[in-house]
């Protein structure tokens, strides 16, 4: 600022110099006047450089202002993106098992998969889970033609179970969302999180029942006292047969596996 005084107090003294020089020597006015302008374009010049010089001090103060701050941003969006509110998840079936993982989940219930039967063509074709602790409500039963509901039995040997055996299942909760099964596999990809493994299962295509596909545990265990072939909901594994399905990547009579993984 008193470079800026000095500067406007000689423009002040040259401007009365030679407005005073200009009245004696009238003759040479052209190069006083010139001087003066040039002496005062160059104060403009100051002037206009000092608020340039202020408007970056004031930009780069703000600069250093936002980017102390980003880090507390990053790590707000961290602790955001972490946090996991109560009651957050997904939930999913575990066909052939009465336990959990133990991977951060836990158990909503367990109990005895069922369906319709294999033979009857205009029955409902998904697998369910079915609690081991029913509450009934105000109809007894004695209805006329209803839909019925069976148990699963295993038709093939494999892990601890036996043909005929009847499947268990459980339903359980994960902290992750979402949650889905991997039909052709038994790791999942990265970024998710294996909740289980096991074989793919569905009736057979020569029944008349419809079913779904399911995903059984490899450690696939069987009810305790279900060892009786009573029909019912019947679980097979399921090969690849080629032709509309490439091969390679799948093989002709491979036995297909499964993975359900959770993010």
């Amino acid at each position: 600022m008193l470079v800026i005084f000095f500067l406007v107090f000689a423009l002040h003294i040259v401007g009365v110099h030679l407005q005073k020089t200009a009245e004696l020597k009238s003759n040479d006015c052209p190069r006083f006047d010139y001087e003066y302008k040039l002496l005062e374009r160059l104060i403009r010049i100051e002037f206009a450089q000092r608020e340039v010089e202020a408007t970056l001090a004031e930009f780069r103060e703000r600069f250093q202002t936002i980017q102390a701050d980003v880090p507390r941003k990053l790590e707000d969006i961290r602790r955001l993106m972490d946090h996991k509110p109560k009651g957050f998840g997904s939930t999913y079936v575990r066909w052939g098992r009465t336990v959990c993982p133990g991977n951060e989940t836990e158990l909503v219930y367990k109990g005895f998969a069922g369906g319709s039967f294999f033979t009857h063509p205009g029955s409902a074709a998904d697998f369910l889970c079915l609690t081991d602790e029913p509450v009934w409500g105000k109809h007894a039963g004695g209805l006329t033609n209803p839909a019925l509901i069976y148990g699963v039995e295993y038709e093939h040997t494999f892990s601890t179970v036996s043909m005929n055996d009847d499947m268990p299942c459980c339903v359980c909760k994960t902290s992750r969302t979402p949650t889905i099964m991997i039909p052709g596999r038994t790791e999942c990809y990265p970024g998710w999180t294996i909740e289980y493994k096991g074989y793919l299962m569905s009736g057979h295509h020569s029944q008349a029942g419809s079913t779904n596909f399911v995903c059984v545990d490899t450690n696939a265990e069987a009810r305790s006292g279900g060892a009786t072939d009573f029909n019912g909901h019947l679980a097979y594994l399921i090969q690849a047969a080629c032709g509309s399905l490439p091969c390679p990547p799948y093989f002709e009579g491979r036995v297909l596996t499964c993975v359900v993984c959770s993010r």
